[in-house]
């Protein structure tokens, strides 16, 4: 190429001299400095070769150079700014794909003439699929889509199409086993130079978790609307700033009000609330705005009809994400059964504590009255014992006074004889030893009278032997027992004590012989009853009362000290005497009392009492 015309090519050139050696046209002069810094093999590169060299000096640059034919002239192109934005495009390829990586996000490219579908390996693993399952396209996509959702997901693409701009979009696809997952799609178009559509361009990211927490979520808000409902249970909520009252349908129901009718605000709440229960009701919401923490209130509410319904309401706050308090939630539960049944069980608590009242009073007068009983049947006994020494006394006393005056009339006529004194005086000595002796008798009856009666009708703590003491209360039942033709037997160590209540033991004993004598033995029977009292240890005193009767039904052991039980009451008995000495037994002296049948026939009853009794309350 001549020189003259090299130089005036509108773009940098390189031109190898004679000498092998290259130099630059003014363009390139101008542009880059001299051709010196060009690469030393670059004149030997055959014509058409295209080279890539970088310039060190200045700014570095990128340069493009084609060796056109002979002669050999190279044009250099400057590709540093296109370079430049190739790396930064590349750069920022590269964190887009790291960012969806990061983000799981997948993304896929649909091309509208070609119909090529293009899947990232995240997208692939987001559908769960491998990338040989969409070798079909567009088609294979729609495919793996969940079948209730392939219209929404074409409608998508259609709307793309038809108006082109951003799409978003959830659907469901079926992955490789069979699996629903769920995905968020973002889907764009491209355009080319000419405002063409080119391509459909989406963004995708597995929403599984999300969508099955949503789902989970609204399962449990269903089941709490079905557990308000089944529970009767109302909520309300109270907006503190926008002054909103908010009911559900239970709430309603439980106030009695229509919710076609009844607008719901915190004055027409104050309005049906009793007029007693609004102080209380504004001081729990108070105490909630206050404090900020759960109240528990129980008010009434007049319905429609006038009538009072009871609601017990637990409140709550409600805070927003800066922690202000803006609501106020509370739960309610119509208690007006409930309430009603308190008072319904109030005043039967009351009617049983007064009808305790009257059983105690009729109690104490029963214990009177057995008490009494007891006491007459110890009067008639000792009035038997009694008799027959004051009978013999008495004849013994007719008697001495009879001869007594026989001798007076002798001893006036002066017919005394001496034998007839000697008789007189043998007599009056016998007579006097039948005297004293019965007088004895006498005493002691009534001493012995004087002390049980005032056992039996008292509750006075002694200290008392039990061989002396209960040969003296089986004396006050002598008649009794001598009448029914049967005998009781004691056994008792002399020295044997007991720091009780001789009334409350006398009157177990009396009851348990009195008994056995109506119930153990057959009319035609003679029977044996033996009281055996021993030491249990140190601390106990066991009594066993054993009879050679019929027994006890094994029915009626369960009930045998059940008050007004009885199997004889066509003979006139009330069934309360084993059913005192049960009490006795275990009330007053601290004890125990069993009933149980021998092994050989017969009841037996065991009374266990602590030799030192409890204190009565």
């Amino acid at each position: 190429m001549p020189e003259p015309l090299f130089d005036v090519l509108p773009v940098p050139a390189l031109m190898r001299g004679d000498d092998g050696r290259l130099r630059g046209n003014p363009r390139f002069l101008a542009r880059y400095g001299s051709a010196d810094a060009m690469p030393a093999d670059l004149a030997e590169a055959p014509p058409g070769a295209v080279r890539e060299v970088s310039t060190g000096a200045g700014d570095p640059r990128d340069l493009l150079i084609r060796v056109g034919g002979p002669p050999w002239v190279a044009t250099v192109e400057d590709v540093t700014d296109q370079r430049r934005t190739a790396r930064s495009l590349d750069l920022a390829t590269e964190k887009l794909e790291e960012a969806y990586r990061t983000a799981k996000l997948g993304y896929w490219e649909y091309g509208i003439g070609s119909g090529e579908l293009m899947l990232t390996d995240a997208a692939l693993a987001i559908l769960g699929h491998g990338r040989d399952r969409f070798a079909r396209g567009f088609d294979a996509l729609l495919g793996v889509v969940h079948p209730d959702d392939r219209p929404r997901f074409g409608n998508m693409l259609e709307s793309v199409v038809d108006n082109p701009k951003r799409v978003y979009v959830e659907y469901r696809v079926h992955d490789g086993d069979g699996r629903v997952r769920y995905v968020s799609c973002s889907c764009a178009p491209r355009l080319d130079a000419d405002g063409r559509l080119t391509h459909v361009f989406g963004v995708m990211m597995d929403s599984t978790e999300r969508a099955e927490a949503a789902a989970q979520l609204e399962a449990a808000k269903q089941r709490l609307e079905e557990a308000y409902r089944t529970g009767h249970l109302g909520y309300w909520e109270y907006g503190i700033h926008s002054g909103s009252l908010v009911w559900n349908r239970e709430a309603f129901g439980i106030y009695g009000r229509d919710p076609e009718r009844f607008e719901p605000t915190f004055d027409s709440l104050l309005e049906i609330l009793h007029a007693d229960d609004r102080l209380s009701f504004g001081n729990m919401l108070e105490s909630v705005i206050g404090n900020s923490k759960r109240v528990y209130v129980e008010y009434r509410v007049i319905d429609p009809a006038g009538e009072v319904r009871y609601v017990s309401s637990s409140c709550a706050p409600r805070f927003d994400l800066d922690g202000r308090l803006t609501h106020l939630f509370g739960v309610m539960l119509d208690t007006t059964e409930r309430a009603r049944a308190a008072d319904a069980l109030r005043a039967a608590k009351d009617r049983v504590e007064q009808a305790y009242r009257d059983l105690r009073d009729a109690q104490d007068s029963l214990v009177q009255t057995e008490k009494m009983a007891s006491l007459g049947q110890l009067v008639a006994g000792v009035a038997h014992e009694v008799n027959g020494p004051v009978g013999v006394a008495l004849t013994t006393a007719s008697h001495l006074l009879s001869r007594a005056e026989d001798v007076k009339r002798q001893f006036a006529a002066n017919a005394l004889t001496r034998s007839a004194l000697a008789g007189f005086l043998e007599v009056a000595q016998e007579a006097g030893q039948l005297l004293v002796g019965n007088t004895e008798r006498i005493a002691s009856l009534v001493h012995m009278f004087k002390q049980v009666a005032a056992d039996q009708t008292g509750d006075e703590r002694r200290t008392f032997y039990l061989r002396e003491y209960t040969e003296d209360v089986l004396l006050s039942l002598h008649t009794q027992i001598g009448s029914s033709g049967h005998r009781v037997e004691l056994t008792c160590p002399e020295a044997l004590q007991l720091e009780s209540f001789p009334g409350a033991f006398a009157r177990v004993v009396t009851h348990l012989v009195r008994n056995a004598l109506m119930h153990a033995f057959r009319p035609e029977q003679s029977g044996r009853i033996v009281i055996d009292i021993r030491a249990d240890g140190d601390d106990w005193i066991e009594a066993v009362h054993r009879d050679d009767g019929q027994g006890i039904f094994e029915a009626d052991l369960p009930r045998i000290f059940d008050p007004f039980f009885t199997t004889a009451r066509h003979a006139g008995c009330v069934g309360l005497g084993l059913h005192i000495a049960y009490n006795l037994a275990t009330q007053t002296l601290g004890g125990q009392l069993s009933a149980a049948n021998g092994p050989d026939g017969g009841a037996v009853f065991i009374l266990r009492v602590p030799r030192q009794a409890p204190d009565l309350a």
